[in-house]
């Protein structure tokens, strides 16, 4: 049996069900299609907390982006009555030079940021959860803070299905092709017509768009939970707020205070290269035991080992996220994938892509963004 939409959103973790949760409010008939049924553990939009942070280190250019969606997580939380978000601070640490503390500055001041400019002793003094060296400064934020990723896919997944979105799961998608003035869908069940699709399929995009031919890597990356055996309240989130920490050239690790399973720390970038369909849950002892030592070294903890998680960091080579048509075909949108810093995003690039394809005006100049670049 083949069914007609007029849009079809592949992919439905962080970017694919914003999408299709704003396009569901047009009114529109729509449907998201997920070869899982998520929120999974698949892909990556898992692991219980995300940082969301506005002085963007990575480029200012992010900011209003980030600006925006905070105000979308806050509109969600408020419909799905119950927490996505929690402000904690933020904390940008590293020397002087490095490309965090930097890239954090100029962003805030870029943009008329608040900030605080921490010497060692003062984030000693501040936030005894950390152990910077004497050269090691911070810069900041109050506004920074974690989301809940399972949970914002699922608000925003309930919130589409009560507007009439149409939620397929356990559905893989086997091509997108033309058809007439829109798209032929064909998958593992059946066979859809759709005036439009958003393909938001995160590591799996370059597989179902093969002819973009996109330079992606994907990185398999490892996040663990550590309980202090001497139950430190300085690892609270009442004290400790969520940080990026660059401790050597280009090498950064990143962490979240004790929410009540302990505290959760990962290296940012780093991991082994893998296909999509070969992650596993399968965290070696000596990655482990390497995330280990940097909380031993940097956090005021003796840390004991809870528990660990792993997912994909889906890379373009400038790190930066791809939204555009797909180049002579304005049928398809490409929202994917985003390099290992995209949840805190998609709240307003869901509803980014929905103004794209149903023809209102975008706020946000996209050109970084676009498929040309390369």
């Amino acid at each position: 049996m083949t069914e007609s939409f007029d849009i079809l959103v592949i992919g439905l973790g962080a970017h694919g069900s914003s999408a299709l949760y704003h396009l569901a409010k047009t009114g529109g008939k729509v449907a998201g299609i997920d070869q899982y049924t998520p929120p999974h553990d698949h892909g990556s939009s898992h692991g219980q907390s995300r940082i969301i942070r506005e002085a963007y280190h990575e480029n200012p250019v992010y900011v209003p982006f980030v600006r925006a969606a905070y105000g979308l997580w806050d509109e969600l939380q408020q419909e799905a009555g119950r927490r996505l978000l929690v402000e904690t601070g933020g904390l940008l640490l590293g020397k002087a030079d490095t490309m965090v503390v930097r890239g954090a500055r100029l962003s805030a001041e870029t943009h008329g940021l608040p900030y605080e400019w921490l010497e060692a002793a003062d984030t000693r003094r501040r936030f005894p959860a950390f152990r910077p060296t004497d050269d090691t400064v911070a810069v900041y934020e109050q506004r920074a803070g974690i989301l809940f990723p399972e949970e914002c896919v699922r608000a925003h997944l309930a919130g589409a299905a009560a507007r009439g979105a149409e939620i397929r799961c356990d559905e893989k998608v086997e091509s997108i092709s033309p058809s007439g003035d829109g798209m032929e869908v064909r998958t593992s069940k059946g066979r859809y017509l759709a005036g439009k699709v958003i393909v938001s399929a995160g590591a799996w995009v370059g597989d179902l768009l093969p002819e973009l031919r996109l330079p992606l890597y994907i990185e398999r990356q490892v996040v663990c939970w550590f309980r202090d055996a001497g139950a430190g309240a300085v690892l609270r989130s009442d004290r400790m707020p969520v940080y990026i920490w660059e401790y050597g050239q280009g090498r950064l690790f990143y962490g979240f205070p004790d929410m009540g399973q302990g505290i959760k720390i990962g290296f940012h970038h780093g991991g082994r290269h893998i296909r999509p369909e070969e992650l596993q849950q399968d965290a070696e002892a000596e990655e482990i035991e390497e995330i280990r030592d940097i909380a031993r070294t940097y956090l005021a903890i003796e840390p004991v080992f809870e528990a660990a998680s792993v997912c994909m960091y889906t890379n373009t080579p400038d790190e930066d996220f791809i939204i555009d048509e797909y180049p002579g075909c304005p049928q398809i949108l490409v929202v994917s994938p985003c390099s290992g810093h995209g949840f805190k995003f998609s709240s307003v690039v869901g509803k980014i892509a929905s103004d794209w394809v149903i023809g209102r005006p975008v706020e946000f100049d996209l050109r970084p963004f676009a498929l040309g670049r390369w």
